[in-house]
């Protein structure tokens, strides 16, 4: 009797259990429909949020007043939710990714580029118009002369840039590479770019950089925005290891000093021999209306001649060079420029003309006289829609001693029409028309038309 009262029991509690059971999960079940309803009010409100912001983006006319380059014109670049997210991730580095468990912050960035171009004449750069590889004399039809098409992707780069503080200072580094190392060709032939270390207030209140980087005598703000990669012909392009000391003194006023790899020597008739590395001083003034800078470099150029003795001479270049922006309704536009003379530092001009030539007759080496210059003028037809023309001239002095097909002059002439549809697609049309001219006379010319199709990231 005893057992079966106790069963009866426990059959009442398990029942009792089971309904309170019951009840809690009806309550929670009733909460999380609650708390969804509410997710979905908050999510419908965001999207309203989104597309206000959107539309007040689209409304908000362009500025005049704002620097040149492609910004959001249209609605189809509105970003999505997950670049939202990431834009709006707390950091001073737009677009760089902070590494976990640490302090530094890296940055990957490049693009994809395709090049077409038709050659009407023989040069022997299918990538990169370089006028001084037009033939200027038994041209063949393997060099072009009956017209050549060149397609490639050469110009194409990847670039990794990393940032991490270092006691109350900074430590920047990038590494950058592209295809080009060979402008004979247009197969793509991966080459480095960049590649240095900088390290801010590390010496007299400066930064000190270490490794590749552009010559400190070339103002790549003063770049013209040809589609063809080379630029005029006058453009300094040299890329060496160097070390290089940058200070800012005011907010508009930059001085820098650097030591240079004594390397790219280009000697008619003498083997070279490096000794000391190039010494570049370069004053920088940025405001926001205009960039001047004005550089110096001095060369030891040293080789070795027919009797096997070192020969040497000194070389140096002045640059003046930057960039002025237009008044008013023009505001947008701008002026590049660029003026360099000297002796011995033609390896540094982007037509790589000799630095100097071996007379073997009194067995000395001769620094050649060098004028290189070139203006440009971008101007914007709408936001997105711009046309560079620009024009550039090297001219050497030669001396009565060098071979007759020495060179002597080459001038360059370009005009682009551009369009940016989106921040991340650039194409655009370019026609170019270049000459050389040899000590001895000989002419050539190429005119190019090169359509270009550039996609970032």
């Amino acid at each position: 009797m005893f057992l079966i009262f106790f069963s009866q029991s426990s059959f009442a509690q398990v029942y009792v259990e089971a309904d309170q059971l019951l009840r809690l999960i009806e309550s929670q079940q009733r909460q999380l429909e609650e708390q969804k309803t509410k997710i979905q009010r908050q999510k419908a409100t965001l999207d309203a949020l989104r597309q206000q912001a959107k539309e007040l983006r689209q409304a908000i006319p362009e500025d005049p007043s704002l620097p040149p380059g492609p910004k959001y014109q249209h609605a189809e670049t509105y970003p999505s939710e997950l670049e939202t997210e990431i834009a709006e991730a707390p950091t001073n580095w737009p677009g760089s990714i902070q590494v976990t468990g640490s302090e530094m912050q890296v940055k990957i960035s490049g693009f994809a580029e395709l090049d077409a171009n038709y050659d009407t004449g023989a040069i022997v750069s299918p990538a990169e118009f370089i006028t001084s590889a037009i033939v200027t004399s038994d041209r063949t039809a393997a060099e072009g002369e009956d017209g050549q098409t060149n397609v490639s992707v050469q110009v194409s780069r990847l670039e990794v840039e990393t940032r991490a503080p270092w006691g109350g200072r900074k430590i920047n580094t990038e590494m950058a590479v592209d295809f080009l190392r060979d402008f004979t060709s247009a197969e793509p032939v991966l080459q480095l770019r960049e590649a240095y270390g900088q390290v801010s207030d590390i010496l007299l209140g400066g930064s000190l950089l270490l490794g590749q980087d552009w010559s400190t005598f070339t103002n790549l703000t003063a770049a013209p925005n040809t589609l063809d990669y080379e630029g005029p012909n006058s453009m300094l392009s040299l890329r060496h290891p160097m070390v290089r000391w940058e200070r800012v003194f005011l907010s508009t006023l930059s001085l820098r000093v650097a030591l240079e790899a004594p390397d790219e020597r280009i000697f008619e008739g003498a083997i070279e021999v490096s000794r000391w590395p190039d010494l570049v001083v370069a004053v920088i003034s940025q405001t926001d209306h205009m960039n001047f800078q004005g550089s110096l470099v001095l060369r030891d150029l040293r080789g070795s001649g027919e009797p096997q003795s070192a020969v040497s001479d000194t070389g140096w270049g002045v640059n003046l060079s930057g960039v002025i922006h237009m008044p008013g309704r023009l505001a947008r536009d701008f002026i590049s420029y660029s003026y360099s003379f000297g002796s011995g530092y033609g390896g540094i001009v982007g037509d790589f003309p000799p630095d100097a030539t071996y007379d073997i007759n009194d067995n000395r080496l001769e620094a050649i006289p060098t004028l290189a210059w070139y203006l440009g003028y971008q101007h914007w037809w709408t936001p997105s829609l711009y046309t560079v023309a620009t024009y550039g001239l090297v001219q050497q002095d030669n001396f009565n001693f060098q071979p007759e097909f020495a060179f002597r002059e080459t001038q360059y002439s370009s005009i682009n029409l551009t369009w940016t549809p989106s921040p991340q697609w650039l194409f655009g049309v370019e026609a170019l028309y270049g000459t050389r001219e040899d000590k001895d006379g000989a002419y050539g010319s190429v005119w190019r038309t090169q359509f270009t199709s550039r996609i970032s990231f």
